[in-house]
C-alpha cells in the first residue's frame, strides 16, 4: 500500500528528474550538438571523448571569466539579501502595527518574472536622463556622468550597463557592470528574505524576550544577543536559496546585457546556454553538459548545510 501511494510521485521523479540528470552526466563524456544530439540508445552515433570536455572547459578563458562573474553574484546577492532583509524584518517586527502592509509591498516583486524585472531595470539604467530613472535622479547633482580613476578602481557613473568601470584585484579584473545586474535580483528577492525572517520572528519565545528586558537589555542588545541567534535557521534558508539562484542566474543577465558588453557580464548559466543552443557549427553541447555537471556539483556542496538541516528535521 505505501508503494501504491508513493509510486506515481516516484515515477515522475525518475522520468523528469533522475533520468535527465543521468543523461546530462553521460552526455558530458561525448561530443555532440543540437543538430546531432547524443542519444543513449544509439551507440552507432556516439563520439566518446572521455574527460576532454571537462579539460577543455576548465582550460578555457571564457569559462573562468564566467566563473569570476558568477562568483560576484555568489558573494553579493546572498550578502545583500541576507543583511537588508534581516534588518527590514526586525524593523517591521518592532513596528508591529501596520507592518503587514509593508511586508506586502516588499513581496510584490516576487510576483513578477525575472525577465520582466530585467526589462524594467533596463529602463531604470537607460543612459538617457529623459528615459533612465537613475540618471534623471543623478543629473541635478551632476553625478550622471561623473567618473573616478584610482588606477586599481575605475568608475564611470551613468554607463550602468555599458562601461560602469572595473576593479583590479591582482591578476583579476572585475567588471562593475556585474554589480549593476545584481541590484535588480536583490530588489526582486528581498521580499523572500523578509517573509522568511518574519516567520522566524513569530516563533520567538515571549519568555526569552521578557527575560532579556528584565535583565536591562536595550533594543540593540536584544537584537544582537537574542533575536539574531534565534534566526540561524531562517538565515540558512535565505542564504542557501540565494546561493542557488546566484549560481544558476540566467534570466536577468540574458535580458539586460546578453552577457555583454563583450563578455563582461557573462555567467556560467548563460555560457552553458550559448554552448548548447548557439554554437551549431562547432558542436559544444557536450561541453555545456560538462558545465552543467560542474554547476550541479557546486550547488550540492553549497546547499549541503540546508539539506543537512532538512534531513535532521525530517
Amino acid at each position: 500500500m505505501p508503494l501504491l501511494f508513493v509510486g506515481p510521485l516516484l515515477l515522475i521523479f525518475l522520468v523528469f528528474y533522475l533520468w535527465p540528470a543521468v543523461q546530462t552526466v553521460l552526455g558530458s563524456f561525448f561530443r555532440w550538438g543540437l543538430l546531432n544530439p547524443w542519444k543513449p540508445f544509439d551507440p552507432g552515433r556516439w563520439r566518446f571523448v572521455g574527460l576532454d570536455n571537462y579539460v577543455t572547459v576548465l582550460s578555457s578563458g571564457d569559462f573562468w571569466n564566467a566563473a569570476v562573474n558568477t562568483f560576484i553574484w555568489l558573494v553579493m546577492l546572498p550578502l545583500l539579501v541576507g543583511v537588508v532583509a534581516l534588518a527590514l524584518a526586525i524593523m517591521l517586527w518592532f513596528i508591529g502595527r501596520g507592518s503587514s502592509v509593508f511586508r506586502s509591498i516588499f513581496v510584490l516583486p516576487l510576483t513578477m518574472s525575472l525577465a520582466a524585472i530585467g526589462v524594467i531595470w533596463t529602463f531604470v539604467y537607460n543612459p538617457d536622463p529623459g528615459v533612465g530613472v537613475l540618471n534623471a535622479a543623478l543629473q541635478p547633482i551632476g553625478l550622471n556622468d561623473a567618473s573616478l580613476d584610482l588606477g586599481w578602481l575605475k568608475v564611470n557613473l551613468g554607463q550602468w550597463l555599458a562601461n560602469l568601470g572595473s576593479l583590479q584585484l591582482g591578476p583579476v579584473e572585475i567588471k562593475l557592470t556585474n554589480f549593476a545586474l545584481v541590484i535588480p535580483a536583490f530588489w526582486a528577492f528581498t521580499g523572500f528574505g523578509v517573509i522568511t525572517f518574519t516567520a522566524g520572528l513569530t516563533s520567538l519565545s515571549d519568555d526569552l524576550l521578557e527575560a532579556a528586558k528584565m535583565d536591562g537589555a536595550g533594543p540593540l542588545q536584544t537584537v544582537r544577543h537574542v533575536i539574531i541567534p534565534s534566526l540561524r535557521g531562517p538565515m540558512i534558508v535565505v542564504l542557501v536559496q540565494m546561493v542557488i539562484f546566484a549560481l544558476r542566474t540566467f534570466d536577468i543577465v540574458y535580458v539586460m546585457t546578453g552577457g555583454g558588453p563583450g563578455d563582461d557580464t557573462m555567467v556560467l548559466a548563460l555560457l552553458l546556454w550559448l554552448m548548447a543552443f548557439t554554437y551549431l557549427d562547432t558542436p559544444q553541447a557536450g561541453q555545456a553538459a560538462a558545465i552543467a555537471v560542474l554547476l550541479s556539483g557546486a550547488l550540492v556542496v553549497m546547499a549541503y548545510p540546508y539539506l543537512r538541516r532538512l534531513t535532521r528535521e525530517g
